[in-house]
């Protein structure tokens, strides 16, 4: 009977698992800026669920917490010596064929369903306002009509400004993301690139 119990449970943890693994999470991410405030909220869903939500900017710190954090930035910054550096980029050379492994899966699991940027921008002058927007324009152009990207750039010839709103909505099947990890740190090199860069 407790056999029974057992296979049921580590059946029904596997099927979520793999629920994780094959239906695709949405990560929805909304930036606003106006003048100096920047407001906005990250949103991670699985299956419409919220698993995990936060607003931009953060709630600030308190100042013990700000000088802990300052103090652990310059204990990381003193352990790296030239000749640590030279390790990690050799580490990295020789890690290189399997993170474009692990690089390529992360692109090809991500899919776009709403890419959206509406910017108004004024620079110092009107020529130089019209140049710069001429060149986004340009770019931006082609990627509205082949793409799910919308870019809107408004210029302003009357002040020297940079405002608007981003939004961005895609969804990331781990599945192969997961695979190509595992395949990666079986890797001797990956290893001990990981272990490097993490002391």
């Amino acid at each position: 009977m407790i056999y029974t119990i057992i296979s049921i449970i580590i059946l029904i943890l596997v099927l979520i698992l793999l629920s994780f693994l094959l239906i695709p999470l949405k990560l929805s991410l909304y930036l606003n800026k106006q003048g100096n405030e920047t407001e906005g909220k990250f949103t991670l869903r699985f299956l419409g669920i919220p698993l995990f939500s936060r607003k931009i900017p953060e709630d600030k710190t308190d100042e013990k917490e700000k000088k802990e954090e300052k103090e652990e930035k310059a204990e990381k910054k003193d352990k790296f010596s030239l000749e640590r550096i030279l390790k990690i980029l050799k580490l990295f050379k020789e890690s290189l064929p399997y993170i474009y492994g692990l690089m390529t899966s992360i692109y090809n699991a991500v899919t776009i369903e709403k890419f959206s940027v509406n910017m108004n921008l004024g620079m110092e002058s009107p020529a130089d306002t019209a140049l710069f927007t001429g060149y986004i324009w340009s770019f931006t152009y082609p990627l509205n009509a082949l793409t799910r990207i919308d870019v809107n750039i408004n210029p302003d010839f009357q002040r020297r400004v940079l405002d608007g709103n981003f939004q961005m909505d895609v969804n990331i099947r781990l599945i192969g993301i997961v695979v190509e990890a595992i395949k990666a740190y079986t890797k001797k090199p990956v290893r001990e690139l990981i272990k490097e860069v993490r002391q």
